[in-house]
């Protein structure tokens, strides 16, 4: 018997509750369409006070008396809910006798635990806190707004989310015993959670190793997005037939309700930070004024940093020392101080006395000291519809990683993912990938596509960052060194010249024509094809004079150009645009290297060690000799043809490491011994060359650049290539002493206050120290007392960054930064639109997102360089305001939203997912014609329906349609009432349905959708709707499965699908009587006939017991109370003899049933419909 459309029943599961055991397995009772009611109670005031989930349980069932299949059965969500405060959602446990408690489990599973955090719990957290106290170390990363984590103990557990940080160094001590004490310094967080603690969770002690126990674990979460969810969404924008992608209004529906606070970001540092004090220079000493500062405290400043564990200070007759961990001990004396304590950082010392405060003079001897800080080197990889994928690399080989700090962020599906580096370059998280710490060459495999219009964002802190060297001595012939990119590129060689005065007298600066630069005012280089300048003064420019470039300039191109090396590395090929300007040709490319570490700080003797190789990227560049060959490079070009010859890849030595196994006694013990071996390599060439370069016949057109000079710079460490380290900088010019604190240069310091009188300004980078105000006749000479050099390339013209927890309150980002070069603070807010547009900090905020992106210039149209403006990232700080969802009770809706997305929000379109894409038209019929004929404007249909003012359906008698053509033809006679014989009231509006079905091929978080086939009409935006489909398949009944066992155990019944021991030797004839089953009354169940004789047994399924009692000699056909119709019929005449007690017949059943879930969430606010409703359809396909 075919199925027909009165078949297809939405039918209501045993239980439509909210209580833990709402479910369960299929009625037959029918939903009726439209009822009132039918499935979700009203909604309550309450409800719109606080929020509400309700979660009822359906099934799409279908009811002919045959078992013919519902091919390709799934549901769609047709019409939301017309308030905008309620939502429907539709998911899918796959389950066909769960209950509520099971389907809010899979709902929970949305975060599952990871790995230990990186904090742990400080003391005992009591039961009904809602903040708990935490410890870290200092280099690790702090938990951020919105995370979640798990507390573990025993058998108690529980998710948290966190709403607020606050985070502050405190010092611990440690007794080790016998009165050995250490003080140490770590972290202290105070973390807000969204929920009271359901429990008590004890937590431990600070021990310089961890933590005492007992105490519970912490562990990181991870999404696991176990549950799909299935919704509607609107079209945001109009669509044109032929379209492969669509913008819905969001990919996004609300699953719990939440409400919003807003957080304070203030101070924050843009980028992974970690401190140290490194020693600036040898021991001085400085003679102090003390201050009494009241409630017996006293208090002095160094004027300096301090290195720990160099302090010697003598005061009111004692000599102290500091402890290298920040407080004060007694050496010798009068111990008149019972607690005192060292900011390394500022120099202050603060003490206690055990009187009243005591002031006076005191002298004290120490190390200057600066706090090195583990420079964030920052980056983006923007994420476009060309380069979006899982797998993505970074070659960070200027500043590789140092172990354990590399971060990789980025969004998907609007939450933002991390991934970390473990320490031993393998990168975890919500993806995997690894980090070469030799070489900066990182792959990242991704755990999902991230969102087009964001980026993948990474931060970390480079190897070379803790290289510090400390520059003191004797006095240095000051000499300036003058860098500038000219605005132009493509200069005429020969033609450069630099003019500047120096007392009075002029002095120049000449291009050679060969890159070199010389004259009176000293020497240089210039690069010709990019235009820089690089020059050593013989003596500083005079005050407010400044340097005038000159230099003729063309045009030039830049162009790729394909190509292949031979064996030995060289290739050959021909330049575009020859015939060339000699001395204008550069090429670029890469070069790929194998590289390989054997495990370190392992124990060798303890069995095989790992072997980690991975394959580096080498940048390369030359230019030409303007003499017909390459600098530095073997190979010929010709200017004329523009042919050329060039060895692209070199030789180099690949170290291999192997581990050997000796004999290391007489007992056979066994040690592992590393080996080394050098091995000469060709480098890999990429194939491809980067040319620029000048046309022979190129124009030249003169040009000026003025370049202002402050009035003294005097050049600190000429000959050194490294940055000064801020903070570290000491020294006397002129008979005057000068520190520098934070680019500003001070002399005169207060040792009571710690003021000084601003004087200058250092630019760290260029090592130079520009005084604003000196004496006359001053002779050029300094000594360094402390300073200490960097390689870390600190100075940044550019960052990117995110904010830990989005979104952000729109026009609430500041940030402020301190300028490289002048010292200057600088300081800009974002607008309304999220932009940035100060004097020096431009940029933008994605306040969705939290990512913010900034450059520092004078000019953002500007890409050449000229105009921009280097500054400290150690000193650049934002604050901003985030909005953070809190979940509501989770005793109130029924699940607990810690474990679910921090905004409620789920997706409801993915990647894969069925899609119908579905618009309705409205024609009016204020009088239809009896026999009459309506053309409808377009065809195809999936459903046309004629309702009257009232929205009251004609009945089907009154007309018949053509969904091909699109047409309408009345009933002749025409009656205009409904199924139930009521009478209609004109006039009628024909409703025709268009719907598209197909599959969702990619998913944009700003509602870009692809589909996989095009879309075969105009549809406008706002009335079109796009439904993703829940999914079953076929539905058909079946039986299946059927074995026979010789003993059947009462006690631990065979409910598995296969035989357990000996079949029996009687048996049933399924071939010529096949048991019979139906659509109607099928359920998926596990059924075996136990007998009790040789003719009798009794029916019993695995959850329903024994339901029925069957003989050899009748049909077996129990009935199935929900539809009073059999499970299934066990035909009589099948039968074979020789059946006994004992024997058992085991056999499945397969229902035509697709079990769903309907979640409806009604958010806080005040209703905006009095009688709602939404649409859900059940389709597929039957003959």
């Amino acid at each position: 018997m075919t199925i027909t459309v009165d078949d297809v029943k939405l039918l209501k599961s045993q239980r439509l509750t909210d209580e833990d055991d709402g479910g369960g397995r299929a009625t037959g009772q029918a939903v009726v369409d439209r009822e009132i009611n039918n499935l979700f109670p009203d909604i309550s005031r309450l409800d719109r006070t606080i929020g509400r989930i309700n979660l009822r349980k359906a099934f799409a069932g279908i009811s002919s008396n045959s078992a013919e299949p519902y091919l390709g059965a799934h549901a769609i969500v047709t019409r939301a809910p017309a308030d905008p405060r309620v939502s429907v959602l539709l998911f899918n446990t796959g389950s066909q006798t769960d209950e509520r408690r099971d389907a809010r489990n899979a709902i929970e599973s949305f975060v599952v635990p990871a790995v230990s955090a990186s904090f742990e719990l400080l003391g005992n957290q009591l039961q009904g806190q809602r903040a708990i106290a935490c410890v870290q170390r200092e280099e690790q990363r702090l938990p951020e707004i919105g995370e979640v984590y798990q507390l573990v103990f025993e058998s108690r557990s529980q998710y948290v989310r966190i709403t607020d940080v606050e985070a502050r160094l405190e010092q611990f001590a440690h007794d080790y015993g016998n009165g050995n004490f250490v003080n140490f310094t770590r972290r202290r967080l105070d973390l807000s959670i969204s929920a009271p603690l359901g429990a008590t969770f004890p937590g431990g002690q600070v021990t310089p190793g961890g933590t005492t126990t007992p105490k519970s674990q912490v562990l990181s979460t991870q999404v696991a997005d176990a549950a799909r969810y299935y919704g509607i969404s609107p079209l945001a924008e109009a669509v044109s037939r032929g379209a492969l992608s669509l913008r819905v209004k969001s990919v996004y529906s609300q699953l719990v309700p939440s409400t919003t606070r807003e957080n304070a970001l203030v101070d924050q540092l843009a980028g992974y930070q970690r401190r140290l004090f490194a020693a600036a220079g040898p021991a001085r000493t400085v003679n102090l004024n003390v201050a009494n500062i009241g409630s017996g405290r006293s208090r002095t400043f160094l004027g300096t940093g301090c290195a720990p564990g160099s302090l010697s200070l003598s005061a009111g007759g004692g000599v102290f020392a500091d402890d290298r961990k920040g407080g004060l001990r007694y050496i010798s004396g009068s111990n008149w101080i019972a607690s005192g304590t060292v900011d390394y950082e500022s120099g202050a010392i603060e003490m206690a006395a055990s009187g009243s405060g005591w002031s006076g003079t005191a002298s004290a001897t120490y190390q200057p000291a600066a706090a090195a800080t583990g420079e964030a080197v920052t980056g983006e990889i923007p994420i476009e519809l060309g380069n979006r994928g899982f797998v993505y690399t970074l070659s960070l080989s200027e500043a590789p990683p140092q172990p354990g700090t590399l971060v990789v962020s980025f969004l998907a599906l609007g939450k933002w993912q991390e991934i970390r580096d473990q320490g031993n370059g393998e990168l975890a998280g919500e993806g995997t990938g690894t980090v070469d710490f030799a070489t900066g060459s990182v792959s990242i495999t991704l755990s999902a596509l991230p969102d087009v219009g964001s980026s993948l964002i990474y931060a970390y802190v480079g190897q070379n960052d803790a290289a510090l060297t400390q520059r003191t001595g004797t006095s240095v012939q000051a000499r300036a060194r003058i860098n500038r990119t000219l605005p132009h590129q493509g200069l005429l060689p020969g033609s450069y010249k630099a003019t500047f005065k120096v007392g009075g007298v002029e002095r120049t600066v000449l291009d050679s024509g060969n890159g070199s630069l010389s004259g009176t005012g000293g020497s240089g280089q210039i690069n010709y094809a990019d235009g820089k300048v690089s020059m050593e003064l013989s003596a500083t420019p005079d005050a407010g004079s400044g340097i005038v470039h000159t230099y003729q300039q063309g045009s030039v191109t830049d162009s790729p150009l394909a190509v292949t090396s031979d064996s030995t590395g060289m290739c050959i090929g021909t330049l575009p645009g020859a015939p060339l300007k000699a001395g204008s040709v550069r090429l670029s490319w890469i070069t790929k290297r194998r590289q390989a570490a054997p495990t370190l700080g392992a124990d060798m003797g303890t069995g095989a060690l790992p072997i980690f190789e991975s394959e580096i990227t080498v940048d390369n560049s030359v230019t030409d000799d303007a003499a017909g060959g390459w600098a530095g490079r073997a190979g010929t070009i010709n200017y004329e043809t523009g042919e050329f010859s060039l060895k692209v890849a070199g030789n180099y030595v690949f170290k291999e490491y192997t581990y050997y196994t000796d004999t290391v006694d007489n007992f056979g013990m066994k040690k592992l011994r590393l080996v080394a071996t050098d091995t000469t390599l060709l480098e890999g060439f990429g194939g491809t060359l980067s040319v620029r370069a000048q046309s022979r016949g190129v124009e030249y057109g003169e040009q000026t650049d003025s370049q202002t000079v402050a009035p003294v710079t005097l050049d600190l460490l000429p000959g050194v290539a490294e940055p000064i380290l801020p903070g570290s900088l000491v020294f006397t010019w002129a008979g005057e002493v000068y520190v520098d604190r934070s680019g500003v240069l001070y002399k005169n310091i207060n040792s009571s206050t710690n003021a000084g009188i601003a004087v200058g300004s250092v630019d760290y980078a260029g090592r130079t120290a520009t005084l604003n105000t000196y004496g006359s006749g001053a002779a050029p000479t300094v000594t360094l007392l402390a300073c200490l050099t960097t390689n870390a390339g600190f100075s940044v013209t550019s960052m990117t960054f995110r904010t830990p927890g989005a979104p952000l309150r729109s026009a609430s980002l500041q940030v402020t930064a301190v300028r490289l070069d002048t010292a200057q603070i600088v300081t800009t807010t974002a607008d309304a639109n999220g932009k940035l547009n100060g004097a020096v900090i431009k940029g933008s905020v994605d306040i969705v997102t939290g990512i913010v992106r900034l450059r520092f210039t004078s000019n953002l149209e500007d890409t050449t360089g000229a105009s921009d403006i280097p500054v400290i990232p150690l000193l650049l700080r934002y604050n901003a305001v985030v909005f953070t969802s809190l979940p509501l009770d989770a005793t109130l809706l029924g699940l607990d939203p810690v474990r679910l997305p921090a905004d409620g929000r789920v997706p409801v379109f993915r990647e894969g997912d069925v899609m119908v894409v579905a618009h309705t038209a409205e024609t009016t019929v204020p009088s239809p014609q009896a026999g009459g004929v309506l053309q409808l404007g377009r065809d195809q249909q999936a459903e046309i329906k004629v309702v009257d003012a009232n929205a009251v359906e004609l009945a089907s008698a009154g007309y018949s349609v053509d969904l091909e053509r699109g047409r309408v033809t009345w009933a002749n006679p025409l009656v205009l009432q409904d199924a139930e014989g009521n009478p209609l009231t004109l006039p009628l509006v024909v409703r025709d349905r268009v719907e598209h079905m197909t599959l969702c091929t990619e998913v944009q978080v700003n509602g870009e959708l692809g589909i996989s086939s095009p879309l075969p009409w105009d549809l406008p935006a706002g009335e079109t709707l796009a439904s993703s489909a829940l999914s079953w398949g076929d539905l058909q009944a079946r039986l299946h499965h059927w074995f026979t066992q010789r003993t059947w155990d009462i006690g631990s019944p065979n409910w598995t699908d296969e035989p357990k021991g000996d079949g029996t030797t009687a048996n049933y004839n399924s071939l010529a009587y096949p048991p019979l089953i139906a659509n109607r009354g099928a359920i998926d169940a596990k059924w075996a006939l136990v007998f009790n004789s040789s003719t009798s047994f009794s029916v019993v399924e695995e959850k329903l017991g024994v339901i029925a009692n069957g003989t050899t000699t009748t049909d077996t056909a129990p009935i199935n109370p929900e539809t009073n119709t059999p499970y299934f019929t066990i035909r009589k005449e099948g039968w074979g003899s020789g059946w006994a007690a004992g024997n058992a017949v085991r056999f499945n059943t397969d229902s035509c049933l697709g079990p769903m879930w309907i979640v409806r969430t009604v958010l806080s606010g005040k209703g905006t419909v009095e009688d709602d409703e939404f649409h859900l359809q059940i389709r597929g396909d039957a003959d």
